[in-house]
């Protein structure tokens, strides 16, 4: 038995980790996934865990290796898209990411700025990092993605309010597109500050482990 369910995450990490980790308490294992999909099927309850990671930052060969790294531990992987790109046809920009990871193509990363790993359930904690180096560094990509996506949308929304020629029903589209930004703006910039409040938490845990 499947089980179709259609969701979006404006906190595309930890938010999407409780909730797959909350339908896999209910008995739904994760079969695949699309753009706002994702397809469930029949498991025990609590049989698996799931664990969710940016890796947008790396190049696509990087990333190709880690997962498959992953895989080699018997862990389960699946790539997801956050759709905070600009696009291109079949090529993206990431501004926030370093070296080959800064353009994403089809085939390629294009789409794949997450990766979703799944566990076996076996009493043990399920951490993609304990070295905590590697956990500021996964985090601190994150919240530059939201940051940057954030920056954007504030440009945008002053560019509106450059003055030209219009007429009143271009007027109330253009009020209607503030608002819209406006809201989109606001949903992005909280996950930015609550990751780069987690960023400075893990700072400071690692000087008082120097």
């Amino acid at each position: 038995m499947t089980k179709t369910v259609f969701h979006y995450f404006f906190d595309f990490m930890e938010e999407q980790e409780k909730w797959l980790n909350k339908m896999a308490e209910k008995g739904y294992r994760l079969k695949r996934c699309g753009k706002l999909s994702y397809v469930f099927e029949s498991c025990n309850p609590n049989e698996y865990e799931y664990a969710v990671e940016f890796v947008a930052d790396k190049s696509y060969s990087k990333s190709k290796d880690y997962r498959q790294f992953l895989e080699s531990m018997g862990l389960r992987t699946f790539t997801k898209n956050i759709n905070l790109n600009f696009s291109i046809g079949k090529i993206k920009l990431r501004p926030y990411a370093k070296g080959m990871g800064q353009i994403a193509t089809s085939p390629g990363a294009f789409n794949k700025e997450l990766l979703i790993v799944e566990k076996k359930r076996d009493g043990n904690p399920f951490k993609l990092h304990t070295n905590l180096d590697d956990l500021i560094s996964s985090y601190r990509a994150f919240r530059n993605a939201y940051f940057w996506v954030t920056l954007c949308l504030l440009a945008f929304f002053v560019i509106t309010f450059i003055p030209y020629g219009f007429t009143i029903e271009s007027a109330v589209w253009l009020h209607m597109v503030r608002i819209v930004v406006g809201i989109l703006t606001v949903l992005f910039i909280f996950p930015a500050i609550k990751y780069s409040s987690v960023v400075k938490r893990l700072k400071k845990e690692r000087r008082t482990h120097e």
